[in-house]
């Protein structure tokens, strides 16, 4: 495997994995194409996680970021997960380790003595060894998942390590900037009703249905009160929605590829 290898917007692609590990530090993973900002790490590709414009759009099945996105400047969060759902195909798997504020500010208060304080002020704001070493932003679980649905992607699973980092799981559910009329002409020639309203939930809002609404949709459609069509109208006409894709948009305006 080949080291060291410089940013290249020529970058042949179908020479390594169709995994990434980005943001590798020290951590090569065999398997994977490892890619890290800091050439000193010997990574097999040195790059900005945030613009990778040198890989294949749709192409990987799976991403892991451990440590990585509180690198990044807080306002580039959404940046670096809309460059990050251009890459996956659909339904690619999105694995990130990122500091829960919520736990570290439980530590702080349930650990009281000097030496686990300034333990702590390192884990909330890197261990500052080097440059590019430093954490610029943290999360809370409504931020994390905030941010992966405004991105293109569902959460599918969030646990807690060490009672202050977040481990996460997600898989895209559409490209960011997809073309919505196509994919809900798409949803209304599915078949059956349960699968309709399922796919409808992560096409248009990103996520799974509430039993609440699931059961009012099912309801309007098996008595014929909606149609499809009125379903889509209704959850569009959704604050929800308007507050979720009007973000997206605001990522997209200023993200490598809607620049291009």
């Amino acid at each position: 495997m080949t080291t060291g290898m410089q940013f290249s917007k020529q970058f042949d692609a179908s020479r390594f994995p169709r995994k990434l590990n980005l943001g590798c530090g020290w951590d090569h993973r065999d398997g994977y194409l490892n890619i890290d900002l800091n050439a000193f790490h010997n990574p097999d590709l040195t790059g900005d996680v945030c613009d990778l414009a040198m890989l294949p759009s749709d192409y990987y099945f799976e991403i892991v970021a451990q440590d990585v996105l509180e690198h990044l400047p807080r306002t580039s969060t959404a940046r670096a997960l809309c460059e990050w759902n251009r890459l996956l195909e659909a339904s690619g798997k999105l694995h990130l380790r990122i500091p829960s504020l919520e736990g570290l500010t439980a530590l702080f208060a349930k650990r009281t003595t000097f030496a686990s304080h300034r333990e702590l002020m390192q884990c909330l704001f890197g261990t500052q060894a080097y440059t590019g070493d430093f954490h610029l932003t943290s999360f809370t679980k409504v931020l994390l998942e905030g941010y992966l649905r405004q991105t293109g992607f569902m959460l599918d699973q969030l646990t807690v390590r060490d009672e202050w980092l977040f481990e996460a799981v997600a898989h895209k559910v559409v490209n960011i900037g997809h073309d919505l009329e196509a994919a809900k002409t798409a949803l209304l020639k599915i078949s059956g009703e349960q699968e309709f309203l399922s796919k409808a939930y992560e096409v248009l809002l990103h996520r799974r249905p509430d039993s609440d609404g699931e059961s009012y949709f099912a309801r309007g459609l098996a008595s014929q009160a909606l149609t499809r069509a009125q379903v889509l109208h209704l959850m569009e006409a959704s604050e929800e929605f308007q507050t979720l894709h009007g973000g997206a948009e605001e990522t997209m305006s200023s993200s490598p590829a809607a620049a291009t």
